[in-house]
């Protein structure tokens, strides 16, 4: 009997995580199809204006805008960019690991580290890493508003010579089922596209344009970012979700079989005892 109530506990305690699951699994549903939207509805825009400034770029001298020139220093910052909660599977984790990667093939350099959302405070700076900056107050819903302090941050801290350089390091959302951990150079600026705009009248001239663009698509790629980092988190925490109601279920299926097996077992014992009791008896 007492294996019996322990089953029916353990089939209780089961039920009532697969509910909580699938509740979790149905409101990430709604968020993730919000943020993929997101993502995906401004990445054309901000890859645009990425190969415009490239090409705008081609034959800028380096020293005729700040987030241009290459400062000599010995450490890079890296924008970290995790989730605010956790429950979304191995996300965290392998971006910690792709950035305990990025500092081995990194060893000779001191790493900079700027943190955005909740979870990436466990990232303990160790041996030629500090931790620089932490922003963990961004709202469910980024907003262009809200990164700003992190666009300006970044663009400080580059203009004051502190880095060499500046990554961001967050999940690409490829699709709900699959991610990129993805470390993007955003500083300093250089011109990478092999188009070049000679052919064309820039005015009131390409220098001038760059110093209005530039800080603008600092800008846009942080929030890029960002909306990327949201809509893979959403999706991992829907699939982890789902993945624990499935479980939960088979869990149920299997301890629903124990019992009745328990439960046989202990009316077939309960038989055999009547039957032994009346035939001593006769």
């Amino acid at each position: 009997m007492g294996s019996l109530i322990g089953i029916r506990r353990r089939i209780k305690s089961a039920k009532n995580i697969s509910q909580i699951t699938k509740a979790m699994e149905m409101v990430s549903a709604s968020k993730m199809k919000k943020a993929q939207d997101a993502a995906l509805s401004s990445r054309a825009f901000t890859d645009k204006l990425q190969e415009i400034i490239h090409k705008v770029g081609t034959g800028i001298s380096p020293h005729d805008h700040p987030l241009a020139k290459q400062n000599s220093t010995n450490s890079i910052l890296i924008v970290l960019i995790s989730t605010n909660k956790g429950l979304c599977g191995g996300l965290n984790v392998n971006l910690y690991r792709s950035l305990l990667d990025f500092a081995a093939e990194h060893a000779s350099l001191t790493l900079q580290i700027a943190t955005v959302g909740r979870k990436a405070k466990w990232v303990t700076p160790q041996n030629k890493t500090n931790l620089l900056a932490k922003f963990n107050d961004l709202g469910e819903t980024v907003t262009f508003a809200e990164t700003r302090s992190i666009s300006n941050f970044i663009m400080e801290t580059y203009t004051k010579g502190e880095v060499s350089s500046v990554y961001l390091a967050y999940p690409k959302f490829i699709s709900t089922i699959q991610n990129e951990i993805t470390f993007f150079r955003l500083l300093p600026f250089g011109a990478t596209s092999s188009n070049s705009v000679s052919n064309y009248t820039i005015e009131p001239s390409g220098s001038e344009l760059l110093n209005s663009l530039l800080p603008y698509q600092i800008e846009m790629s942080v929030y890029q970012t960002l909306l990327e980092a949201r809509a893979v988190e959403h999706s991992a925490r829907m699939v982890a979700m789902k993945n624990a109601s499935d479980n939960a279920r088979d869990l149920i299926g299997n301890l629903t079989l124990d019992y009745n097996q328990a439960r046989q077992s202990a009316v077939t014992s309960e038989l055999l005892d009547v039957t032994t009791a009346r035939m001593a008896i006769e």
